[in-house]
């Protein structure tokens, strides 16, 4: 049978604790050799709105351990737009409903069978935060207690959420372009989640007396104004466009989430503009150490309190998905939840 799974299946069964626990290990047997990523491909056609793109994107990993292989894709119809002057990537919800399109297959080693479906709405934002907690578990300072955030969407929520796993926080500023969001966003996460959350109407003062440093937004520019940092701050992005070469240099160590560095982009011949929003800068991404090498400790962490440390989550990869889809598939089943599907629906007495 297979397990057909809602956003709300697995909120029921997925939190940020458990994301952080999950993913450990899976890094872990991607140095061993018994893991497995491909790194992000995306497809694109013109999109069916003004400077829009249709884009199907998908990554896979697996691993021995887990005993599957995961595909996470989207179907996304994309445009960009300026917000408070910078220019920045949106998904257009165009599908019926307002609503958008993404799952997480999941397959089995042993028989090849389609264990489980399941949206990746509540996996995706988690598996970033949790990704970043991983990090600042070993580049921020241990006595790291304030937080400075740029962006008030759902991944600013999960960097919050994930780095409280880090370290343990008493203050976050949030800033973003649009008030009305920040202000929501910080009286929110202040119930959620016992702190003292302050919108604040700049970077500026966002990073101010900061310990941790966190970017989480849509922009295609850089959102960081290197001046404002200084000695001992952990900082992490999850986009490459948020920061610029200028920033990552000044870093006294900058560990990447992935190697692998660009994403495969497959564009119809003269139409690479519809790629623009989604490029990467080339940065050579395969010369830092990675997550991996961060949590194995074949690469060092903080060894000084007044280092300026990084974290570039540059890019997601398929053991994320394979590591949180295998947690949520085998809590759904102990708990019930969801609904068994025929696998005789997937299987073909034909070879492909």
């Amino acid at each position: 049978m297979t397990l057909l799974l809602t956003n709300e299946d697995v909120e029921q069964v997925l939190d940020m604790p458990a994301s952080v626990n999950a993913l450990e290990p899976a890094y872990r047997d991607m140095v061993s050799g018994t893991a497995v990523s491909r790194r992000l491909s995306q497809t694109y056609l013109p999109g069916p709105l003004p400077d829009s793109s249709y884009c199907l994107k998908t990554v896979e990993g697996g691993s021995e351990a887990l005993g599957v292989m995961a595909v996470r894709l989207t179907s996304d119809v994309l445009s960009g737009r300026y917000v408070g002057g910078k220019l920045r990537r949106e998904k257009i919800a165009a599908a019926p409903g307002n609503r958008f399109l993404g799952l997480v297959l999941l397959f089995s080693l042993s028989t090849g069978e389609l264990l489980a479906i399941m949206p990746d709405g509540i996996i995706q934002r988690l598996r970033v935060g949790a990704s970043s907690a991983l990090a600042a578990a070993r580049l921020a300072r241990e006595d790291a207690t304030s937080l400075a955030l740029i962006g008030a969407g759902n991944q600013a929520e999960a960097q919050v959420k994930g780095l409280a796993c880090a370290r343990v926080l008493e203050h976050v500023r949030v800033y973003s372009p649009t008030l009305e969001h920040r202000v929501e966003f910080a009286n929110r996460m202040s119930r959620e989640l016992g702190l003292r959350v302050d919108a604040v109407g700049s970077p500026a003062a966002a990073l101010d007396g900061a310990d941790i440093v966190a970017t989480a937004t849509n922009s295609g520019e850089p959102v960081l104004d290197v001046s404002l940092l200084r000695a001992g701050m952990h900082v992490t992005f999850i986009r490459e466009s948020e920061g610029d070469a200028v920033t990552f240099q000044r870093a006294d160590t900058l560990v990447v989430h992935s190697q692998q560095g660009e994403i495969d982009h497959y564009t119809p011949r003269g139409r690479e503009d519809l790629a623009q929003l989604q490029r990467g800068r080339g940065y050579p991404w395969h010369n830092y150490p990675d997550l991996a090498d961060l949590i194995t400790g074949r690469t060092p962490g903080r060894t000084d309190d007044r280092q300026l440390t990084m974290f570039m989550n540059n890019l997601g990869i398929g053991i994320q998905f394979a590591a949180l889809g295998a947690y949520v598939c085998r809590e759904a089943r102990e708990q019930g939840l969801g609904q068994e599907i025929p696998g005789d629906w997937f299987l073909e007495s034909l070879q492909p």
